[in-house]
Formats: C-alpha cells, structure tokens, sequence
C-alpha cells in the first residue's frame, strides 16, 4: 500500500480504473453464463416459433373423353352454385337436389382399399374403393372372367375437391353448371365421394371407355345380367327419375346394409 501511495496521482487513477474496469467484465460474463443454464430464464427471453404444417394438393386425374347426350331435368332440380365452395369437407343439406343429384358425405380415405388400376405409363392411376365394395367387386370380377369376361374399373372413390376440378373442367365445355350436372355432378353429390360407386369398362375394347359405346359390349351385357348377383346395380338407367344422362358405365354397390342406406334417397326415386 505505501508503494501504490508513493506513486504519481494519475498512476493510481489509472490503475484503478482498469480495475473497475476489469471486474464489470467478469461479472457481466457470470451473468450470461447463468442465464443460458437456467431454464427460467430462457422460458422469459426466448421467442416462441409457430410451426406451420403444409399438405400437398391431391392429385387429378384428367380425361378428354367425350361429351355424352344430354337428358331433360327433372322439375325439383335446385341450381347450385358449386365453384365457389369455400370448404371441400363442408356438409350439405341432404334434401336439397343439384339439377337432379343427390347429395353425398365425403367417406373417410383410409377406409378405401385399392381395387384395380387404370390405363398405363404416365396415365396409369391406381383406383380404390369401400373394403365391402371391394370384395363385392373382386368376387364379381373373377365370375366374370370364367366366362371370359373382362371388367376394369376406370375410376372409384373421389374426393369432393377431386369432383369440383372434374365439374369445373365440365363448365368450361359445356357453358353452364347445368348443362355440365348434365354429365358429372357438382361436388358434394357425386356417388364417387361414398367409396360404394365405380365407373367399369370392358378390357378388351379400351376405346369405349366412358362412352355409350359400353353398352354394347361383353362387360355391360354380363353385368346388366348379373351385377345385382354381387350387391352391384346401374345408377343412372336410361330414363332415370333423377333426370342423370345413361350412363352405361356407373354402378353402385348397394350389397350391404351400410351401403343401401347410402344410396336410400336415390333408390326411392327408381
């Protein structure tokens, strides 16, 4: 101590100035040490990130089949403007009609099991089905095929999403959501959406797929004769009291008690 007394003023300010100086950096060091090992104390300063889930657009599948005959409307065909749904999942009212098509609930996706695929290379889809509609499908199919009979389905379950770009698609070419329930239903009532319905045609003449072409082939003649022996049956007969175009190609399983009830509203109107 005499010695520090013995130096030159300003030596000493110094001196003690480093030191201060010194000592406020160690403790700010301590200090942030501790907070980075002390739970507390990040919970208070740390921000919290949201996370943000991102789902992937379900795939369309599209089709330049042609346009079918049109059929006259039935008088309880309410419009419904369908474009502009705001939700795909969104329930509809069960006894409001579009332009002669009932409305459907989406079924829920994992319950459909595949049943076939359709067309190859970059068109091939894979097409599913209820697991009841399946098995109904797949005893049928083999049946057929004994008697060399070749069924293939073309399409099978469809979301309501799905089913707005295949209506929307029908807009364009047809002018009118009218003239396009004509041929497709708007979304949310098609019998796609259940799992229970699918479009079939013949393997053997690929190019009447879709068309009314179908109803003169080995397919649509087996099946009008024993369809209904596996639970299946033609939605849209010629001259249906829904006011639906033929559509040679659509059935519908109704071989269970689930899938009857589905189907009660439009089976009434037969």
């Amino acid at each position: 101590m005499r010695f520090f007394s013995k130096l030159p003023y300003l030596v000493r300010i110094l001196i003690i100035a480093t030191i201060v100086a010194f000592s406020i950096v160690i403790c700010g060091t301590l200090m942030m040490r501790f907070s980075a090992s002390n739970p507390a104390v990040q919970a208070t300063t740390a921000p919290t990130t949201p996370s943000v889930v991102t789902t992937q657009p379900t795939s369309q599948p599209t089709s330049n089949l042609p346009a079918l005959p049109t059929a006259a409307l039935p008088t309880n065909s309410t419009p419904l403007t369908v474009a502009r749904t705001s939700s795909v999942n969104q329930k509809i009212n069960s006894n409001q009609l579009a332009y002669g098509h009932f409305p459907y609930t989406q079924a829920d996706s994992n319950q459909m099991n595949l049943v076939g695929s359709y067309a190859s290379g970059a068109d091939q889809r894979f097409e599913s089905l209820n697991i009841e509609a399946v098995q109904a499908f797949m005893k049928m199919t083999y049946a057929a095929r004994e008697v060399g009979v070749w069924i293939i389905p073309v399409s099978g379950f469809r979301t309501i999403e799905q089913q707005q770009k295949l209506f929307q698609q029908q807009i364009k070419r047809r002018g009118s959501e009218k003239e396009a329930a004509k041929i497709s239903a708007p979304p949310g009532y098609s019998e796609h959406h259940t799992g229970f319905a699918l479009d079939l045609t013949d393997g053997k003449f690929p190019k009447q797929d879709i068309t009314l072409e179908f109803e003169k082939t080995d397919a649509y003649r087996w099946l009008t004769s024993h369809a209904k022996e596996f639970g299946f049956e033609l939605s849209f007969p010629r001259n249906n009291s829904q006011g639906v175009s033929f559509e040679p190609w659509h059935w519908r399983y109704v071989g269970s008690a689930t899938a009857s009830t589905v189907f009660a509203n439009a089976r009434s109107q037969r």
